[in-house]
Parts: C-alpha cells; structure tokens; sequence
C-alpha cells in the first residue's frame, strides 16, 4: 500500500499526525536542550537543568500541535482536565527520558555531548512518544463524539443560501423529518466558513449571473478539473471546524442539499471524524459531477433522469424520491383562483403567464416579457424576485404585471394558466405539482441549460427554442390539461438504519 493510502486511512493518519507533531516537538526539544546545555548563563552546562526545561517548550508546541491537527475533531470541553492529564503524562514521558540519561550520564559514566542525545533524545525520546500516544489517544484526548444514540433521533439538515432551490429543499426536508419525528438541525453551509468568505462566494456567484451569464456556461465544466476539485477540497477544509460543531452531538443522518456541503461531510465521514450516514439530496434536474462526492451514502433523485447521471458519475445508494416541494404546492379551487386574479387585479378569463427567474431575478427577462406580449396570447405576471433593477423597468409598462419579492407563490400560481422560466429550479417543481404547465425560454447558461435538458427528456417541461416557436406553443400547453404530480416520500428509517459506514 503506498503513503498516499495510508494517510487516508483515519488511524494511519491520526498516527502520522501525531508524529509529524512529535518531529515538530523533538526538533524544539533537541535544539533547546543543545542550547541550554552550551549556555553558561542557564543551567551551567548541566544536562539535567537543560533537558527539564527543553521538555517544558517542547510540550508547550506538542500540546498545540495535538490540539489543533492530531485530536482536533475531539471537543474540548473539558480543556482544564485535558491539560492537566497532558501535563501528567508528560511528565511521566520526561521521567522516561530523563532516567535514561540519568543511567548513561551518572551510572554508567558516559559524559559526552554524544552519549547525551543517544539517551536523551533517542532513546529516551522513543520510549516517551510510544508511552505518550497511547495515553494521549485513551486518556487525555478522549471527548471524541462517537455514534450517537438518542431517544429524540436528530437529522441535520446542511443547505446554503445561493439563491432559493437549495434553502427550499432544506424548509421542506426538515418538515417532512419533524412529521416523521425526528429533531431538525439546519445549517447554513455558508456560514460554516470563515467570516467574509461566505457572503463573497454568494455575490460572486450573485454578479456573475447578473452581469455576465454566459460565463457560468464555461466555468461550469472546469469545476470538474483538477483545479476545481483543489478549490472544493480548499472550501470543505475552511468549513471543517464549524461543521464539526454543528455534527456534536451526532444526528443520526446527516442531509446535504447542496453540493460543496455534500463535499464536506464526505470528508469527515471518509475521516472517521462522523459516524452517521451522509444523504444528498440532489436539487436539480442535471447532475453536475460536483454533487458526487466519494463519502456519501445515498443519493436522492428528483427523477430518473437525474438518477441515470448520478449513476453515471459512480454515484453510491442512487434513489428516486421525487421533489422536496412544500404541500401548499397543490391543486386549487375555482373559488381559490378567483380570489386569487382579483388580489393581482385582474379581470376575465384572459390566461396569465407566470413568469419566473429565480428568486435572483436573473437572464433575459425583458426580451421574454417583450415575446410574450407580441403573441397576444396571454398577460405576463412577471416575479422579480429580489432584482430591483428589473422590477423599476417593467412596473409601469402596459400589458404587464410587475412584481417584487413574492412570499406566497402557490396563492399567486393559482391566478395563473401557465409558467415561463429559464433556470429548471425549484419553480418548475412547484408548478409540476401545482399542475401547471412549464414552458422553458431563454434558458440560462450553465446548470440551467442542462437542468432544462433534463426537464424536457422528463417530460416535466416544454422547451421553447426560439421566437417563432413560442406562439404555438402556448396555445398547445393551453389547450392541454396537467395533472398534479404527487409528492414523493423520504425513507427516514430506512436511510438512518440501513446505510452501514463507508470504507476507508
């Protein structure tokens, strides 16, 4: 087996760490002892006084070094008994050392600088790092959190905040979970990282499908490379600490929905540092390589489409579930829909058509509103989302109803004939279930382009090419009714008991 390989595996490199440590410590501990023992000024050559204090700086680096690398994923919730067992055992493991030289130096009359370091700093040395890691392994270090049992069984639930599929998921998992009975943790994947970064990938991400959409569809792919799985590697060290935090105790299933998160608890699981099974749950149509990750039990999967590519990608515990989509997501009556159009102003039965560009507001929105009012088909309600700039320059344009931030969106989806949209997100989900029919236009870059890819080759949605299709299109959709989908279920028992711990 090479190094490589025996690193990875959490023993072998809780070893090695420790050693690698120990090496940092020797190196202090010889060099201050060769220094003190020079000096006249400290311990006036005396071997004894130079190797008492040469321990003492050399613990002081061991103990941080243990601390922060070796055992940092044991809580340090007991740190004043922590520190005072390692100053114990230390103390023995001097006591090694120190009787070492004291048989070389005084007993057997071996005075020289030579004969010094042999007992001192090597065997010495040996004897007390062998005594110390035991100790430190059983004793001192020990608050690791192992599997966790519970009456109230726990689901973490670890989202991000980049736009509103991710979050959406999340809100409706950890409702379904709480109904199943379990207790629900959610966590931000962008707060786990270090203060500042999250909120700059968010509106780096933010100015990029503002700004320059087409970027997306190019960078897309290179987060595949080498280079991209260093960043993704870089990202899951950065959060380490905090989510460690967040897994103590530890739940009994852990849920990712978005892909860095899923990155993350992979290498903890990988790590030996969690327990517990570790699900994705796959949010988009498409799958990106980057929704892969090596230690994760389960994937979920909106649909087969989905599920053949996460397959594909060497995807472990592939399930299709069907959407995470909230159950105000349903059919709607008359008397609903009419109060509905009257809220939004509308009179007759003129078809709306809903459209919608995540909760970003982002692609060529205008051009589409612009089609949509040639056909004369149907009056745009269009959702801004949190895009101002888009809402000020279509809220006074005739033939047109504007609007901002929408907080309930299946009371507005029961207004409306049809959905128009660009991104293949969590909308076309609640529409499906709603049982709208999604017309997909002027899709974006990127993720958006595949993820429509996948929701025509589903059936989920019509894909509008160009201009002159679009007419025809709507009348077909129109003309067409759509039955609600149902909501799919979550195996909670089944992805807590059945998932047994990946191999390292």
């Amino acid at each position: 087996m090479s190094l490589p390989e025996v690193a990875r595996r959490p023993a072998s490199r809780e070893v090695l760490t420790f050693l690698a440590v120990g090496g940092a410590g020797y190196v202090v501990d010889v060099t201050a002892f060769n220094l003190l023992r020079a000096s006249s000024l400290l311990g006036g050559g005396d071997p004894l006084f130079a190797r008492t204090l040469a321990v003492i700086i050399a613990m002081v680096v061991t103990y941080a070094g243990n601390r922060h690398f070796t055992w940092s994923h044991h809580s340090a919730d007991g740190r004043r008994r922590e520190v005072m067992l390692f100053t114990f055992f230390n103390l023995i493991g001097f006591a090694l050392s120190a009787a070492c030289l004291v048989i070389s130096h005084h007993l057997l009359g071996l005075t020289g600088a030579w004969a010094d370091n042999i007992s001192a700093n090597v065997i010495g040395v040996g004897l007390g790092t062998a005594f110390r890691f035991v100790t430190y392994r059983r004793i001192v270090f020990t608050s690791r959190p192992g599997p966790f049992v519970s009456q109230a069984p726990r689901v973490l639930i670890v989202s991000a905040s980049m736009a509103a599929g991710h979050d959406g998921a999340a809100h409706e998992l950890a409702r379904r979970a709480e109904d199943a009975g379990y207790a629900v943790d959610r966590v931000d994947f962008l707060d786990l990282l270090p203060p500042g970064v999250g909120p700059l990938l968010r509106s780096a991400y933010w100015l990029q499908l503002r700004l320059a959409p087409a970027t997306w569809g190019w960078l897309l792919p290179l987060l595949d490379s080498r280079g991209g799985r260093s960043l993704v590697g870089l990202t899951s060290r950065l959060a380490r600490r905090r989510l460690l935090a967040a897994c103590h105790p530890e739940p009994s299933l852990a849920i990712s929905t978005y892909p860095l998160a899923s990155h993350a608890l992979s290498r903890l699981r990988l790590a030996g540092d969690f327990w517990s099974p570790v699900v994705t749950f796959l949010t988009d149509m498409s799958v990106h390589a980057l929704w892969v990750a090596p230690g994760v039990d389960a994937h979920l999967s909106l649909h087969a489409v989905p599920a053949a590519q996460a397959q594909a990608l060497g995807a472990r515990g592939v399930e299709i579930v069907g959407p995470a989509v909230s159950s105000a997501f349903g059919p709607w009556t008359e008397s609903e829909r009419r109060d509905s159009r009257n809220r939004l102003g509308v009179s007759g039965r003129r078809p709306l058509a809903l459209v919608v560009a995540g909760s970003w507001g982002v692609g060529d929105i205008t051009h589409t509103v612009d089609d949509l009012i040639d056909c004369g088909l149907v009056l745009p309600v269009v959702v801004c989302g949190n895009n101002q700039q888009l809402l000020k320059s279509l809220e006074h344009r005739e033939g047109v109803i504007a609007l901002g931030w929408v907080s309930d969106m299946a009371g507005l989806m029961a207004a409306c004939d049809v959905v128009v949209q660009n991104a293949g997100g969590l909308t076309s989900l609640e529409a499906r279930q709603m049982g709208l029919p999604v017309v997909t236009y002027r899709s974006l870059p990127g993720h958006g382009l595949t993820n429509n890819k996948a929701l025509h080759e589903a059936g989920w949605a019509t894909w509008v090419h160009d201009r002159e299709e679009l007419s025809d299109c709507l009348r077909h959709v129109l003309a067409q009714p759509v039955t609600p989908a149902t909501t799919g279920d979550i195996p909670w028992s089944r992805l807590v008991l059945d998932h047994t711990p990946v191999p390292t």
